[in-house]
């Protein structure tokens, strides 16, 4: 998964409530979920997601050797049922130059993924 291509607010890309969003590191990503929008659409405020693990009835989705790597887009409902109520919202704008931002790291609209290589 890559960031965002910018081309709201005139065509894809437009976020609502309860969508999914994903945070995009180099080599990690990790699930966000829209908790209000703008008007113009240009700005939403994320909550994270809770991170899957086997105490959340999940299974990492293969592994490399010992190490486990997990791979996991969240579904509509996860999206309701696990936000981190200890986490920090965040507020997240798009310009056309930079595509969805915040403080300076890159989001990904369009769903809500935890990808994370413990071999790495």
């Amino acid at each position: 998964m890559t960031a965002t291509t910018a081309t709201h607010p005139t065509g894809g890309n437009v976020l609502h409530v309860g969508d999914g969003m994903t945070l995009c590191y180099p080599s990690d990503r990790y699930p966000y979920v829209v908790v209000w929008r703008s008007a113009s659409g240009k700005t939403v405020r994320v909550m994270p997601l809770q991170i899957v693990t086997l105490d959340t009835g999940h299974a990492p989705d293969h592994f490399e050797g010992s190490f486990p790597v997990w791979d996991h887009t969240y579904s509509e409902q996860e999206r309701r049922d696990l936000i981190a109520e200890d986490g920090a919202e965040r507020t997240v704008r798009f310009t056309a130059a930079s595509g969805w931002t915040s403080s300076g790291a890159d989001f990904a609209a369009g769903g809500a993924t935890y990808y994370r290589n413990f071999a790495n």
